[in-house]
């Protein structure tokens, strides 16, 4: 699948799963509830967004290769310890979710603009 495809198929799955909730709960439709759902879908999205880009970026590595190491002497293994670095077992599809929860929650904040307009 193309990466650029990703992050509107989630914006896409977002706003229908707002709006379906909103038939079920309210039975209609209304610009505060549709800001307020995406408003916590967004919140979501960046929060797990912004925890793997800060697994991404290395800062805890050192940690990561700290405990393994510690762990190995542990157990007094004799073979030889090789850690692959936490930065690199992540990788960075952490730019799905960032870009679809910064458009949802743009998204959030015009529905807002509008219903108090």
């Amino acid at each position: 699948m193309n990466m650029k495809n990703k992050p509107l198929i989630l914006i896409i799955l977002s706003l229908i799963a707002s709006f379906v909730w909103q038939l079920i709960t309210l039975q209609s439709i209304s610009l505060l509830e549709t800001s307020n759902s995406l408003f916590f879908i967004a919140g979501i999205l960046l929060i797990f967004a912004l925890l793997w880009l800060t697994l991404s970026s290395g800062v805890f590595d050192f940690f990561n290769y700290s405990m393994r190491k510690s762990l190995h002497l542990v157990k007094k293994s004799e073979e030889k310890l090789e850690v692959k670095p936490l930065s690199k077992s992540v990788g960075t599809g952490f730019r799905t979710f960032l870009i679809s929860g910064a458009l949802l929650l743009i998204i959030s904040l015009f529905a807002l603009l509008g219903y108090y307009l």
